[in-house]
C-alpha cells in the first residue's frame, strides 16, 4: 500500500546530498594531511628536528613551527589523534590536527601542491576560546 492507498499523507523525500569531492579525492586528502601531520608533530614532540622536515614546509612555515610551543608536546603519551581534511581542487589541501594527551590541541594546515610534492604552506594552532 501506498500513501494514497492509506490515506496518509506522503512525506517528501530527502534530497540526496551533493558531494564535492569523489571518495578517492577524499582518501588522498586524508593521506597528504597524515603525512605532513606527523613530521609536523614529530617536530613539535621532539622527536624529530625541524631539518627534517624542510621540504615538506614553506620557509615561513619552517620558521613559525620551529617557535611554536604545545605545553606537554614531548610527553611520551603526546601523540596524533587524529586527522581531517578536505581537498580544495586538485592542487590543495586544508587540514586539521587533533594532537595531544590530557589537554587536546588542533593544528590547522594548509597543504598546496608545488610541482610533484605537497608543501604546507599555513601552519596556525587552533587556540581555545574560553567560555
Amino acid at each position: 500500500m501506498n500513501a494514497a492507498q492509506t490515506g496518509a499523507a506522503a512525506l517528501p523525500r530527502a534530497a540526496t546530498p551533493q558531494t564535492t569531492t569523489s571518495g578517492a579525492a577524499q582518501r588522498s586528502a586524508v593521506a597528504v594531511a597524515s603525512a605532513i601531520g606527523e613530521q609536523v608533530f614529530a617536530v613539535l614532540s621532539g622527536r624529530a628536528r625541524a631539518e627534517s622536515v624542510r621540504e615538506s614546509l614553506t620557509a615561513t612555515v619552517l620558521g613559525n613551527l620551529m617557535g611554536l610551543r604545545l605545553h606537554g608536546a614531548r610527553h611520551p603519551d603526546y601523540r596524533l589523534r587524529s586527522v581531517h581534511a578536505c581537498p580544495i581542487g586538485d592542487s590543495a589541501v586544508e587540514a586539521c590536527v587533533v594532537v595531544g594527551a590530557h589537554r587536546i590541541r588542533a593544528l590547522a594546515l594548509r597543504i598546496e601542491r608545488h610541482a610533484e610534492r605537497w608543501v604546507c604552506t599555513r601552519l596556525v594552532p587552533v587556540e581555545r576560546r574560553p567560555t
